[in-house]
């Protein structure tokens, strides 16, 4: 009675969007779904703009929210707008039958806008995939999909680039001339998410590219080059990441943070305990989280003592670093520079 209800308060177009009364759309019945779908139709298409978009918003602030069946419906809503909010409000739901519907609208939607949302969503279907967590028939679907677009010379650029990212996942000679012809395209857009590609795609590859574009005069690609030297775990980056932290772009300065967390080593982590205990209170935020990340990922001891009886194990002491200065085993933080990052030629894409 409450969902009924709430339905036909929000269709009243001077009704206010509050949290109280969208809250009892939350995980319809069958049946409700059903009248959502009879009374959605019934209201005004910009005011249907308005609730879906309030349902995202709250839905990304309150994970207990979940509206996924309603934004399943309106995939085929007739505004764009409409369209792209439905799959931005599906972006953690990893359901497989959700890959025919995002499929569907890369392929077929009239508006470039839900093309390119649905190009982006797909990208967590290629990552499973990969992971052997989606059956082979839908993980064939969605790269045809995307190779299809990425192909298509009547596609807009951003729909494109979208399937660039998407597809970047998958490490093979096919998805790495992809990347690389991305990368020499002559809009700026492009060549953005060929970075971000390069990044997401985990292949040592692209090494060289990542850290010359730590350079670029573009503060869009300098953010692209550090996250993926992150991605990466660059070494070589370090020196380099370190002196973004004072790049003119705040977005790059958090970006450059995140990278050293990623990457770690002693030079990391001095860099990012400086800046944790400086001036700075949204630097000194992020240089904390990535040291707390950059801890969960060096110690993953500590998770396994919490899972098993801790008298399997024998007690041993962990030296500190100071003893191991005063045995002899002294480090260096110039290594982190001269670390030897596995890669390739990224300027010669073999067809092999």
């Amino acid at each position: 009675m409450d969902f009924e209800r709430a339905l036909r308060d929000l269709a009243k177009e001077h009704t206010a969007l509050k949290r109280d009364l969208l809250v009892m759309l939350s995980s319809p019945t069958r049946a409700e779904s059903e009248a959502f779908a009879a009374c959605w139709r019934q209201i005004g298409q910009a005011r249907r703009c308005q609730i879906i978009a309030r349902m995202v918003e709250l839905a990304e602030e309150s994970f207990e929210l979940d509206y996924g069946a309603l934004f399943r419906h309106c995939l085929h809503d007739t505004p764009p707008i409409v369209r792209r909010h439905a799959i931005d409000g599906l972006w953690e739901d990893d359901s497989a039958d959700l890959v025919e519907p995002l499929v569907r609208l890369l392929s077929t939607d009239t508006d470039p806008g839900v093309r390119a949302a649905a190009a982006m969503s797909l990208g967590r279907f290629v990552f499973q995939a990969e992971c052997d967590e989606l059956d082979e028939r839908r993980g064939a679907l969605i790269r045809g999909a995307l190779e299809r677009t990425i192909e298509d010379p009547d596609e807009e650029v951003e729909v494109v680039r979208r399937a660039v990212e998407s597809i970047a996942y998958i490490n093979d000679q096919a998805v790495r001339r992809i990347i690389d012809r991305a990368y020499d395209h002559g809009d700026s857009r492009m060549r953005e998410s060929a970075v971000f590609a390069m990044g997401r795609s985990a292949d040592p590859f692209w090494a060289e590219s990542v850290l010359a574009e730590l350079y670029n005069d573009s503060p869009s690609i300098r953010y692209e080059a550090a996250r993926a030297c992150g991605e990466l775990e660059l070494r070589r980056a370090v020196a380099r990441l370190i002196d973004l932290i004072a790049d003119p772009e705040l977005e790059v300065k958090i970006v450059a943070v995140w990278a050293l967390g990623q990457i770690g080593g002693d030079r990391s982590c001095n860099a990012l305990e400086r800046l944790s205990q400086g001036e700075d209170e949204t630097l000194g935020a992020a240089a904390s989280d990535a040291l707390d990340e950059m801890r969960f990922l060096t110690r993953p001891m500590d998770l396994l003592l919490h899972t098993v009886d801790e008298s399997t194990f024998i007690e041993i002491e962990v030296p500190t670093r100071e003893d191991c200065e005063s045995a002899g085993y002294d480090h260096d933080e110039r290594e982190d520079d001269a670390w030897e990052d596995s890669s390739v030629d990224p300027n010669r894409v073999s067809d092999g």
